[in-house]
């Protein structure tokens, strides 16, 4: 690294990383902790992130989830635009608007949980649609100017998602509360699929938010000595 902001870059990536793994660690302790309204565990392959935030008593740590979500998503946001200003002195690059658009999307699916009803669904649709969008944003960066190419694999990948979410008939439906108890009762299907895919998506835009910071440090490495 070649220039006199290292410390600070490298601590706003650190704060990255660890605003990742407040998105994700939550809901992994939150599930442990989940007993659904027919007394059952939780299950990463049919109930969805929507029942594991929901406040109540099926999710006691929902508080967690949520928490993590929205404060996660803020703290990456803000470490996607320090890093960037300190590298590059403005704000024009695609890996930062990725970046922020995407944690501030997460961040507000964790303000408004299935509890308040349609806020979390639009914040859910919006989150979906940004996906898609961002990702073609990326890939195009990726292949043109960010190598190696194997990079596009988990935006194209969480875009693929988010369309089959997106494209459901029954896309709102799925984003109501209590929508899975009242459509089967206390016999889940072994997989949901519309639970089994929220989950994967988050895992594909965790892994590529996680690249995307990798290259932004990168960058660091490559930029010449900036002025003092």
């Amino acid at each position: 690294m070649k220039y006199q902001h290292r410390p600070l870059v490298r601590l706003t990536n650190r704060i990255g990383i660890a605003a990742l793994a407040l998105l994700v660690v939550p809901s992994l302790v939150a599930a442990l902790a989940f007993r659904g309204e027919a007394g059952e565990h939780f299950s990463f392959l049919n109930h969805s992130l929507s029942e594991l935030g929901r406040y109540g008593d099926t999710s006691p740590l929902a508080v967690m989830v949520n928490g993590g979500l929205f404060f996660g998503g803020l703290a990456l946001s803000l470490s996607f635009i320090f890093s960037n200003w300190l590298i590059n002195k403005h704000f024009r690059s695609p890996l930062l608007v990725c970046g922020v658009l995407l944690s501030l999307c997460l961040s507000g699916c964790g303000l408004f949980p299935v509890n308040v009803g349609n806020l979390h669904s639009k914040a859910m649709m919006a989150f979906y649609g940004m996906t898609i969008l961002c990702a073609l944003v990326y890939c195009r960066s990726i292949l043109m100017d960010k190598p190696p190419r194997w990079g596009v694999i988990p935006a194209v990948a969480a875009a693929s998602l988010a369309t089959s979410l997106l494209l459901r008939q029954d896309a709102l439906l799925v984003l109501q509360d209590r929508y899975p108890y009242g459509l089967f009762g206390e016999m889940r299907p072994v997989i949901w699929w519309p639970a089994l895919t929220g989950w994967l998506l988050l895992l594909c835009v965790t892994l590529w938010l996680f690249y995307a910071l990798v290259l932004v440090f990168r960058d660091a490495d490559d930029s010449p000595l900036a002025d003092a």
